[in-house]
């Protein structure tokens, strides 16, 4: 199983295949990530640059905040500060993006 690629931060599209290579991750090795603990850890170890910066804070805590053993709060939180703000819209502009390539052509059934 591939590891997943670092997340700085920096480029909101790269956080769903973050997390999407994470639960492959997870989904992989069940025995090694029983809890959310453990899941959050190993997310939380390929977070850097501004990723980093913003874990650095809840990592280092005195009180433990809840976010190190929830896996849907820290999915929440790392969306609310770093995903895209509007998905269906970036989607959609995606999908207006779209082209074919001049030397493509559809084929005509008849």
């Amino acid at each position: 199983m591939a590891k997943p690629d670092k997340f700085t931060g920096w480029d909101p599209s790269k956080l769903c295949p973050f997390i999407v290579c994470c639960i492959m991750a997870f989904d992989s090795r069940p025995h090694k990530f029983a809890t959310d603990c453990q899941r959050v850890s190993y997310a939380a170890s390929y977070l850097s640059d501004i990723a980093m910066l913003w874990w650095q804070p809840i990592l280092v805590a005195f009180l433990e905040p809840s976010i190190r053993n929830d896996w849907g709060e820290f999915v929440d939180q790392l969306n609310t500060y770093f995903g895209q703000p509007d998905l269906a819209q970036a989607s959609e502009c995606t999908l207006h993006a779209l082209k074919m390539q001049d030397y493509l052509h559809v084929k005509k059934l008849s």
